[in-house]
């Protein structure tokens, strides 16, 4: 099976479970990254796209500051819940490294270390383009990403959620060799059914990848720094880019 769909059939599964547990988990997190990077360019009615948007906690919270919101992703069960969450906004289902809307945004975030499920190079490099095709010049990209260092440093551990009759169990294993961190979901529901099983998967991307990424895609870097209070507590970064014309110059079109 295809990366993306065995992707697409994990998330869609454990829906409810993100929903009530590991969405809220990292919300904090996210909140913060957003006052902090984001606040001072952002106003009353800007447009901001949610990117791998899960079920919407965060893009309800941007709707309540009084953003015009639109998310995406590819899972059509966590769209459900977002769209339940919030019903006034708009949400796309789409890959993040490769979609297409019939608008544009003043700033895009992508949250909870999504951007390390591009699996290669070129899944990157997909997304930082579709981003960019997104925003106008000028526009504002906030995204938080894990180096390898925070895999090693927490990718192991276990956890367990329990909703109604089902439960979910999470192991989170980190393989150095492979440069790979692993998700397996194991999902149980009555007594007596067969549990459905997933793998999700991420890649470590290290500062000097983004930075150079970032440039190709038509990005200024404006700020990198690691994240505080959060999980990993070493490792993950927040970045902040900005849209800019050929040439490298910013505009202040979405001001």
């Amino acid at each position: 099976m295809p990366l993306a769909s065995e992707t697409r059939l994990a998330y869609d599964a454990i829906a409810a479970f993100y929903d009530r547990h590991w969405g809220k988990e990292f919300f904090s997190s996210a909140r913060m990254m957003f006052r902090e990077y984001l606040g001072p360019q952002t106003k009353r009615g800007s447009r901001v796209l949610d990117l791998c948007c899960g079920t919407g906690d965060f893009a309800e919270w941007l709707s309540g500051q009084g953003m015009l919101v639109s998310g995406v992703d590819n899972s059509a069960r966590m769209l459900e819940c977002a769209r339940a969450r919030l019903p006034g906004a708009t949400f796309y289902e789409a890959d993040m490294n490769g979609f297409g809307l019939p608008e544009r945004f003043d700033a895009v975030t992508c949250f909870y270390n999504s951007i390390n499920q591009a699996m290669d190079l070129a899944s990157l490099r997909g997304c930082f383009d579709s981003v960019r095709n997104h925003l106008a010049v000028g526009g504002w990209f906030l995204f938080d990403v894990i180096q390898e260092r925070g895999y090693v440093d927490s990718w192991d551990a276990d956890d367990l959620v329990k909703l109604g009759d089902t439960r979910c169990e999470m192991l989170y294993r980190y393989d150095r060799e492979r440069g790979l961190a692993l998700c397996h979901a194991r999902v149980t529901g009555m007594k007596g059914e067969i549990p459905r099983e997933y793998t999700l998967y991420q890649r470590p991307i290290e500062e000097a990848v983004i930075r150079e990424q970032l440039e190709r895609a038509g990005f200024a870097l404006e700020a990198i720094s690691s994240v505080r209070n959060a999980i990993p507590r070493q490792g993950r970064l927040a970045v902040l880019a900005r849209a800019v014309e050929p040439g490298g110059v910013p505009s202040n079109e979405s001001e």
